[in-house]
């Protein structure tokens, strides 16, 4: 059987896929689930998906003290890139 192009845009617009990220900072932001709006990546490499609030109250803290990543464990990271979702 030979599969065409015109038989794989079909199949693959029939796919439910689910275009949300959500925020991995709740405890910061709300109880609840909610949209992210920044894909961040820290100096260790690993990544976070940021709402707003979560952005902002990450920076502040950045200032303050060092921080950990929850991921790797890596030591004093920093916000190496931002981009939004």
């Amino acid at each position: 059987m030979t599969i065409t192009t015109a038989d794989l845009e079909i199949s693959l617009a029939a796919l439910d896929f689910e275009p949300e990220i959500l925020c991995t900072c709740k405890g910061f932001c709300s109880t609840e689930d909610h949209s992210a709006m920044w894909w961040i990546t820290l100096s260790c490499g690993c990544c976070y998906p940021f709402c707003q609030r979560a952005l902002s109250m990450a920076n502040l803290r950045l200032k303050l003290r060092t921080l950990d990543c929850r991921k790797c464990g890596a030591e004093r990271i920093a916000v190496r890139r931002v981009v939004r979702i």
